[in-house]
């Protein structure tokens, strides 16, 4: 009875009038109804373009141009994922020059924040960086990766120093022996390329080198 109430008082009505009486009486259904839609249309949107990093590699030290490291970004996605639109390689940099000692002593924390939080699997330091942190066991003894010996990379093209237990091992290579780097300006040539040791994706380190020293 209701439903033929509203339908005869419906249909003695102007259509403004029509549209101003089903706002007010359903406006909350309506509003709902709208917000409902928007939640799913913007799970779904998400779910389909969020990008699961594969890999995350950060550049710490004096200011470069981002737009060379950016093409260095673009080619590592384009040769190990042949730019895949489900996962992506991460090349991010934290610029620590033309700064007070304060701001730089915070960039330096927030790198080994990232760290800590495992979110960088590979970085490019500063020689000075390196000789800081090597060993206090922050960087991957390269050569616990299965394959790396079979790398075409030269014995003097590695940064050795001597694990905890004093025993020597490879923790970098320079960065003027890594052909994706050539094309870097970087400040000077002590950077070195590193794995970091807490890394949970260090199955996928080997690969990443092997792009690195690709010709």
């Amino acid at each position: 009875m209701k439903n033929t109430s509203i339908a005869n008082t419906l249909k003695s009505m102007t259509t403004k009038q029509k549209v101003s009486y089903v706002w007010d009486y359903y406006k909350i259904h309506i509003l709902s109804t709208l917000a409902l839609l928007f939640l799913i249309i913007s799970f779904t949107y998400s779910q389909l373009t969020t990008q699961e990093t594969y890999f995350d590699i950060t550049y710490i030290g004096a200011s470069i141009n981002v737009d060379e490291l950016s093409h260095v970004d673009d080619s590592l996605n384009q040769i190990v994922l042949d730019g895949s639109s489900k996962e992506v390689i991460n090349l991010d940099s934290i610029f620590t020059d033309n700064s007070s000692d304060n701001l730089n002593e915070q960039l330096s924390q927030k790198f080994m924040v990232k760290i800590a939080a495992k979110e960088i699997d590979m970085a490019i330091v500063s020689k000075k960086f390196f000789e800081d942190n090597y060993s206090s066991d922050m960087f991957l003894n390269l050569e616990s990766l299965e394959g790396f010996s079979l790398l075409p990379i030269d014995n003097d093209e590695v940064i050795k120093r001597n694990d905890s237990n004093g025993n020597l091992a490879s923790y970098g290579i320079a960065i003027n022996k890594l052909n994706l780097l050539k094309d870097v300006n970087f400040a000077s040539n002590d950077y070195i390329l590193v794995a970091i040791a807490n890394s949970e994706r260090t199955n996928r380190t080997l690969d990443i080198l092997k792009v690195f020293l690709e010709k």
